[in-house]
């Protein structure tokens, strides 16, 4: 899907000096830390061409599984190059999150993340059909499935 959208000019770095794609044992690959980072920094902005949210879930059904949704209304479609946050990975403990800021959706550490240590942040995926979302994650909390954590106790 990315190669749909790669001819659009962009001026986005596909890294930059606080993380990088590399393998994981999450899930293939993953985003690392480049450096120690602090609470509260601003890692990456999660990117792609804006769709409508009938655009972006049919993406999702066809297999897309980058396509983040940004408001009721609209979706990112984060398969292309440029997103680097695409690369990062679900986790029951994670150690970043997706903010808004300014209309456009960034992840951003909660807690101190030491250098080489893998990026990862809740997803939030919908309870319904959970079963069809399994995690990887391998945290000593983790239910075995993307949901949010409001919902984790009811699987426990």
């Amino acid at each position: 899907m990315s190669k749909k959208y790669d001819f659009i000019k962009h001026n986005k770095p596909t890294s930059n000096n606080y993380v990088y794609a590399g393998r994981s044992n999450i899930h293939n690959k993953g985003l690392f830390a480049r450096r120690d980072i602090e609470t509260e920094t601003i890692l990456c902005e999660y990117d792609g061409p804006r769709l409508s949210r009938q655009e972006g879930e049919a993406l999702a059904k066809e297999g897309n599984v980058y396509i983040f949704g940004e408001s009721p209304k609209s979706c990112i479609d984060g398969s292309v190059s440029w997103n680097l946050a695409r690369y990062a990975n679900h986790s029951c403990c994670p150690n970043s999150k997706s903010q808004k800021i300014n209309g456009r959706i960034f992840l951003k550490a909660i807690k101190p993340i030491l250098k080489g240590e893998e990026i990862t942040y809740d997803y939030g995926y919908s309870f319904k059909n959970f079963n069809d979302n399994p995690c990887n994650c391998g945290k000593p909390d983790c239910v075995g499935f993307i949901v949010p954590q409001k919902f984790k106790s009811k699987i426990k």
